[in-house]
């Protein structure tokens, strides 16, 4: 069947509607809205909705691939009252024998049914299919899971049942997961091909990476470019299990983590366009009131990766629309006063989701970067005149911030979140930091049992403000701890909630996100990938200033490794820095074509030289005569050492 525009409806039952003579002319025309699968919005936030079921549906936007993926274990196997045969050909791949069941003949409960668990061995988004080459048919129950222990006990798209007819091959739904349990309710002697992984796969190379002396950073890197590409569906979402949607606070980290390991345009625009929405710009983006100024900084770190100048003058009007929306937030002090009484979430911690005191003073800060970084791209499209007259918002709003927001220690209060956040909009001041660190970010990785609980998605702002205000090396023990604490207990993607001292008997009972506890929780969503944009950013040193790497700053820090090295996609090439500790620091940087790079490395004084390809520059003092700059501005091969 298919319905269209001809079809008829009405809200309420009418009798005898079922018959061919039954008048319809007082029912309105149906709005046809296309097929299930003409476009990526129905594909947002939902699971299938059952329809994975139905011949000929597929499901997936054209533009991502599929591969297939035997299971590599198998769990829980249990005859029940029928029997299982040949079970492992099923975690061997092309095997000459076939995986056989056979159920009980008449029906029997759940728990005598034959079952059998498969894993993957890592998350994967996708679909189970199942290839029969028997005569007969099939019945099974499907349960799935990103653990074991939701697969067996809440698997959070519930129980899904697949009739597989003789010979045929067949789709479970899409979701994201590692395990699959199977119970075999009705078929007599059938034969399976194989039973395994449809993946569904955003193809992109993985072009950036990163290797050092110490292994488990090396992983927490590549699990979260992992994690990433995990949430490039159609769109990109937050996660492939839950919400299966767009939101523009995970884009501002996980856009980070997409465009220093793939270097996407089309999935990126497509998403930052259709977040913002159709001119006018008239409510905050996904209704949250931080998510707004988070779109500004997303689009600002996309046009420092891409320099596209195109996608940029796309949004202008709408980004003039977005700042003007944000303006009338404030109140007569230029305080954030959420006057339109929209979500003032920040994070799924005590006092920062929802209207309060100290959600408004963290969005106030998101707000002036959102201010900062809007001024910035007005003036890459020579709109001075708005950027003038929201420049004068931004001070407006930062002399409020100091004259209200400010305690009596000279810190934002105690939270992480917020002190976070002022560092790393600027509000906050160099000459604040010694007291911020005192009174709030220098407890962080030192409190076990921590009721005021942060994501992983905020903590990302946490140790960027830790490395802004010179506490890389802290920064890097709390990294790992909480990053490094998920892949000790055996992530293979990172999780959307997570405290190192959280229950790790039934880890994913006890995970908390959402404002609950338990399976529901995502372990993988885009905005918990952090760990690699800190990676490359604050080891590798790589930040992209102008748009396009026109213009980068290059601090590379080794910290307590011995060696390291990353690689970044540039429109103009790759861009590549190798650093290792020999009689102080060697740094090899591989320079693409259009790049001016201020490279920044240690020195022991003020009188010590840098050479570059041999020959001796005198550099530029920073960092208290620590660092000493010297500038690069053409493409090659160079190698710098400090004497």
């Amino acid at each position: 069947m298919i319905s269209d525009a001809q079809w008829k409806t009405a809200e309420k039952l009418v009798s005898g509607w079922q018959t061919p003579d039954f008048d319809d002319s007082g029912w309105e025309a149906a709005d046809s809205l296309g097929g299930i699968e003409s476009s990526m919005e129905f594909f947002q936030w939902n699971g299938d909705g059952g329809m994975y079921a139905w011949p000929g549906y597929d499901g997936i936007s054209p533009f991502l691939t599929q591969y297939k993926l035997a299971a590599v274990g198998l769990l829980h196997v249990y005859s029940g009252s029928g029997a299982l045969e040949n079970k492992d050909s099923l975690i061997t791949p092309n095997s000459a024998a076939e995986f056989t069941v056979s159920a009980a003949s008449e029906p029997v409960s759940p728990a005598l049914q034959p079952q059998i668990m498969l894993d993957f061995g890592r998350e994967v988004a996708g679909r189970l299919e199942f290839v029969s080459d028997s005569d007969q048919a099939a019945d099974v129950n499907m349960q799935f899971g990103e653990s074991e222990g939701e697969a067996l006990n809440e698997p959070y798209i519930g129980t899904n049942p697949i009739h597989i007819p003789p010979g045929a091959t067949v789709h479970g739904p899409k979701t994201a997961f590692r395990y699959a349990l199977l119970r075999f309710e009705r078929g007599s002697n059938v034969q399976f091909r194989s039973i395994q992984l449809a993946g569904i796969n955003y193809p992109v190379k993985y072009q950036g990476y990163f290797q050092s002396s110490d292994e488990k950073l090396n992983r927490m890197w590549m699990v979260g470019a992992y994690t990433a590409h995990l949430c490039m569906q159609d769109d990109i979402w937050d996660a492939p299990k839950r919400d299966r949607g767009r939101w523009m606070g995970d884009l501002d980290v996980s856009g980070r983590t997409i465009e220093d390991a793939f270097d996407d345009h089309f999935l990126m625009e497509e998403t930052l366009d259709r977040l913002l929405g159709p001119a006018p710009v008239t409510h905050h983006v996904n209704g949250i009131a931080g998510y707004s100024p988070f779109w500004i900084t997303g689009e600002a770190e996309y046009y420092r990766h891409t320099g596209s100048m195109q996608q940029l003058e796309s949004v202008h009007e709408r980004l003039v629309q977005l700042l003007r929306y944000m303006e009338s937030e404030l109140d007569n002090r230029k305080l954030y006063a959420n006057t339109t009484k929209t979500s003032a979430y920040v994070d799924w911690s005590p006092d920062l989701n929802g209207d309060t005191p100290e959600s408004r003073m963290a969005t106030q800060f998101e707000f002036y970067a959102g201010f900062r970084d809007g001024i910035y791209l007005l003036r890459e499209l020579h709109d001075t005149q708005n950027a003038d007259t929201f420049q004068k918002s931004a001070d407006a709003m930062k002399a409020g911030a100091e004259k209200y927001l400010l305690d009596a220690s000279g810190s934002f209060g105690t939270r992480w979140q917020t002190n976070a956040y002022a560092v790393l909009s600027d509000l906050a001041n160099p000459s604040q930091y010694e007291k911020i660190w005192h009174n709030s970010l220098s407890s962080v990785g030192h409190i076990k049992y921590n009721a005021l609980i942060i994501t992983p998605y905020y903590n990302y702002y946490v140790i960027s403000a830790m490395a802004k205000m010179g506490h890389r090396a802290e920064a890097l023990d709390w990294i790992r701890q909480f990053w490094g604490g998920m892949i000790d207990e055996g992530a293979t993607s990172f999780w959307e909630g997570y405290d190192p001292s959280w229950y790790k008997g039934d880890f994913h009972s006890s995970l908390q996100a959402d404002d609950t506890t338990g399976y529901q929780a995502s372990l993988a969503h885009g905005w918990s990938t952090g760990v690699t944009p800190w990676i490359m950013e604050e080891i590798a040193g790589i930040h992209a200033r102008g748009g396009g790497f026109s213009e980068v700053d290059i601090r590379p820090d080794l910290l307590d490794l011995q060696w390291a090295q990353g690689g970044e996609p540039t429109p103009r090439g790759m861009l590549k820095v190798e650093i290792h500790k020999e009689n102080g620091y060697k740094t090899t940087i591989d320079l693409p074509p259009g790049t001016v790079a201020r490279v920044s490395l240690p020195v022991s004084s003020r009188n010590e030289t840098i050479t570059v390809n041999g020959a001796k520059q005198a550099g530029e003092a920073a960092e208290n005569g620590q660092r000493k700059i010297v500038v690069l501005s053409t493409a090659g091969h160079f190698e710098l050492i400090s004497h």
